[in-house]
């Protein structure tokens, strides 16, 4: 890519960065938020599965991430292509904000704070079931811009995107310090009517609507960046849309904050705006002092250290009913990837023909007993395409049905009580 493409690329970055922000700060705009439902339609949706919970509340909900790095060629660890210390850094302050660590920043002993009791994984397998450390680093210089309009999560997707099913998908991308720091996906429910409120600005061409957070790579995690917002914070503050919370104001009126919206949270002071700084003498809508502590406000990222009971259990609803959200709790991201036991189970099968067309064929060993056998089928996003389980086999041999697709590539994930193995398969 020359100097003048890649010119162009990051003015189109700079400015998803500073025109598509919806929420100001001062002179600046620091987040956006994508809405895909009416507020209150999902209000009600939530409201109505708060009482369904099927955790315990001592249980950790586990999330796998994978950061996709956007860059323009630069060494590891120069430019916007930011080091794996800093990408580790950001999960370690998710963890430290999200469990309310004692002896970190994330600590707070406010009576309404709490343990989110939500942690960040950085994915151990990637979606074809290879060994990976949940970093994936895009050269933009490798492919031609994106022809559509969009925001740095839609853009990032084009670049690079793990299926949003299995991976919690964070993308660090060029931009400007303290412009534009951070976008969020906000969760979706299962609402009939609501399939077609799909915001425009997430849909990508050839993968469709596209689910996430992107944060400036000057704001990614800890850094020296001298900037009010160097701590992580902006990770934070996005995850808690990702998970389902509004900031504090609630979701603007007619472009502006509003005492008139709320973030349905009770335990939250009702606040008309948001917060720029660390001032403690800040009244809200009904006289009581603002939570600058929020991560839900905009306040400095020194600030920051509460999520209340009330958020907490809208973030916990949220992962147990909304989709893209619940089933990151069981995805196969979290597990280390899985290429044979000590009996070298992945040499016993035998699986052909590769390249396939119509029926693959999975041929076992006469000399072993097989029980519980699980075949599935998937695409290089991690989509599961087929799923065949087999309780007892009575016989040495067994056919999968290949599904329709246009896919050139699948893998095939083969699991029973002597162990499991992928194979990657070419599509006719």
């Amino acid at each position: 890519m020359d100097h003048r493409i890649k010119t162009l690329v990051l003015l189109f970055f700079l400015f998803l960065a500073t025109e598509l922000s919806a929420q100001p700060t001062t002179e600046v705009e620091r987040c956006r938020v994508y809405y895909t439902e009416n507020a209150q339609r999902f209000e009600n949706w939530l409201t109505k599965r708060r009482t369904a919970m099927t955790r315990r509340s001592a249980e950790v909900y586990r999330i796998p991430v994978v950061v996709h790095v956007i860059h323009f060629g630069e060494a590891v660890g120069e430019g916007f292509n930011i080091s794996k210390e800093r990408i580790e850094s950001q999960i370690r302050v998710l963890n430290e904000d999200f469990r309310r660590k004692e002896g970190t920043p994330g600590f707070n002993d406010h009576p309404d704070g709490g343990d989110a009791m939500i942690e960040f994984v950085l994915a151990r397998s990637s979606p074809s079931g290879e060994a990976t450390d949940g970093i994936v680093r895009i050269d933009i210089n490798s492919k031609e811009p994106p022809l559509f309009q969009g925001n740095p999560i839609a853009s990032g997707a084009y670049f690079s995107y793990w299926d949003p099913e299995l991976y919690f998908n964070i993308w660090s991308f060029p931009g400007v310090a303290d412009t534009g720091l951070g976008y969020a996906a906000f969760p979706v429910s299962d609402l009939p009517g609501l399939e077609d409120e799909k915001d425009e600005d997430l849909m990508v061409p050839g993968i469709g609507l596209v689910d996430g957070i992107s944060i400036t790579a000057q704001h990614f995690g800890e850094s020296d960046l001298k900037s009010k917002y160097n701590r992580g914070r902006t990770g934070t503050h996005e995850v808690g849309h990702f998970l389902g919370l509004f900031h504090l104001w609630g979701k603007n009126v007619n472009g502006k904050p509003s005492c008139d919206v709320d973030d349905f949270c009770e335990d939250t002071p009702p606040t008309g705006a948001a917060t720029t700084s660390c001032s403690e003498n800040l009244k809200g809508c009904d006289g009581s002092r603002v939570m600058i502590e929020n991560y839900m406000d905009y306040a400095d990222d020194v600030c920051m250290n509460i999520f209340t009971q009330d958020q907490i259990a809208r973030m916990h609803t949220v992962l147990e009913n909304s989709p893209r959200r619940k089933s990151l709790l069981t995805s196969p991201g979290l597990n280390p990837p899985v290429t044979g036991t000590p009996d070298d189970f992945a040499t016993r099968l035998e699986v052909y023909p590769n390249p396939v067309k119509d029926k693959l064929y999975i041929r076992l060993d006469a000399g072993y007993f097989y029980q519980n056998i699980r075949l599935t089928l998937y695409d290089r996003l991690g989509k599961v395409k087929l799923i065949q389980n087999h309780e007892q086999l009575q016989r040495e041999e067994l056919v999968i049905e290949m599904p329709r697709t246009n896919e050139r590539i699948l893998f095939l994930h083969v699991e029973t009580g002597r162990g499991s193995f992928y194979r990657k398969l070419m599509l006719k």
